[in-house]
């Protein structure tokens, strides 16, 4: 296979600086992912500006980012919803062979190269890979 070689379009700027001080993964009551005081900015760069013309505070959307400040990967993990050790792509491990992330989000505001979302589950940094728009229709398959 060949090579894939990406470039980031923006950055993500949330509250956490180490994987630690996101304290629940997403789908626990008490995660800050689900509390809506906990906020975060992507940062699109100007060369790709355009590309977010048309959206709007209120919609959600797929943040396709890169796992920056992982450390290696392994194909076998721990996961909190399940006991004893479970393949890594049944889980949302940050520890993979591509190091890529996805979360859903929903954005609260726009202001030129800055969108602020609710959903976050990043460290600050974090390299944007894309953005898709996203829908429970998504799920309809």
């Amino acid at each position: 296979m060949n090579e894939i070689v990406m470039k980031p379009i923006g950055w993500i700027e949330t509250p956490f600086r180490t994987r630690e001080e996101i304290p629940f993964p997403p789908f626990h009551p008490d995660s800050p992912y689900r509390n809506p005081d906990v906020t975060g900015t992507v940062h699109i760069l100007e060369e790709f500006r355009e590309g977010i013309a048309d959206i709007q505070p209120g919609s959600c959307a797929l943040l396709i980012f890169y796992f920056h400040q992982s450390k290696g990967y392994r194909l076998t993990t721990h996961s909190p919803r399940r006991e004893g050790v479970v393949g890594v792509f049944s889980t949302r491990s940050p520890n993979r062979p591509n190091g890529i992330g996805v979360t859903v989000v929903r954005f609260l505001a726009v202001d030129g190269c800055k969108l602020t979302f609710r959903g976050v589950d990043m460290l600050n940094g974090t390299p944007l890979l894309d953005i898709k728009p996203y829908s429970e229709e998504v799920l309809m398959v």
